[in-house]
């Protein structure tokens, strides 16, 4: 069967989740930030901006003694950030295609694989730092020792988590820039 998104043609045997997925007017609508990025596309970076700020807000929420609040709410978005960082690596590598992608921009082919590598590098490092501080809290809770004895411990794993999120967001917004803007 012969599949076409945006003018791109795949034939072959697709999954489920691969036709439900192309099915989907997110995957080939045009985004609202203005760019060549699809709707999806525009959605995970529009999330991917607001997640140091919403972190933020959880922070405060927990230094407000909302304790159970701040454990749902940094879960939630660590899920949602797996998710949609998920989608986007989906998204770019086999809906449109790397070559596809790549040829729509302006940058070498070799300097975006770089810059990628780099990215990819950074993605998984500030989530396993970030599920890291969850875990080590999720675990710290339950024996009853946070808040109390591993409160600095937490907080300073916190900042660890919060900064390389901070990075990955930057790093996204670098991949979004050289890929539907530049």
């Amino acid at each position: 069967m012969l599949y076409s998104v945006k003018g791109v043609y795949y034939q072959g045997d697709l999954s489920m989740l691969e036709q439900w997925i192309l099915g989907l007017d997110i995957v080939s609508q045009s985004g609202f930030l203005g760019t060549r990025a699809t709707f999806l596309i525009d959605t995970i970076i529009s999330f991917l901006v607001m997640l140091p700020i919403i972190i933020m807000i959880s922070i405060f929420i927990a230094k407000r003694d909302y304790i159970k609040l701040h454990q749902f709410i940094q879960f939630s978005l660590l899920l949602t950030t797996i998710g949609a960082l998920a989608l986007f690596f989906y998204n770019v590598n086999y809906i449109y295609g790397f070559e596809n992608t790549i040829q729509q921009s302006s940058i070498d082919r070799k300097e975006f694989f770089t810059l990628f590598t780099i990215h990819v590098i950074i993605v998984i490092i500030a989530i396993l730092i970030w599920s890291l501080t969850i875990f080590y809290a999720f675990n710290d809770n339950k024996r009853r020792a946070l808040p109390g004895v591993y409160s600095k411990t937490h907080k300073r794993a916190g900042r660890k988590a919060l900064f390389s999120i901070i990075l990955m967001v930057f790093t996204s917004l670098i991949i979004y820039w050289v890929l539907y803007i530049f």
